[in-house]
């Protein structure tokens, strides 16, 4: 096993970046709030996703509605 000095360097820039990154998280107030904000993201994301599924669902169904109506008459 060869001593690689670009390697050593890479890991030890990626370990100082993870380190202020965590310590960072610690003085925002912690991990909690982070996470919180995320899961609000995605709640707010499936009320969305919801509310377009039921209207394109909507939608569709008049269209079919429609069609059947031409045909019959």
């Amino acid at each position: 096993m060869s001593f690689n000095l670009g390697k050593v360097l890479l890991l030890s820039a990626t370990a100082t970046v993870a380190g202020v990154a965590v310590y960072a998280v610690y003085k925002a107030g912690g991990i909690k709030p982070a996470v919180k904000n995320v899961v609000k993201g995605g709640v707010v994301a499936g009320n969305w996703a919801t509310k377009t599924y039921s209207s394109a669902k909507e939608e569709v169904g008049r269209l079919v509605d429609e069609a059947k109506a031409d045909m019959a008459g």
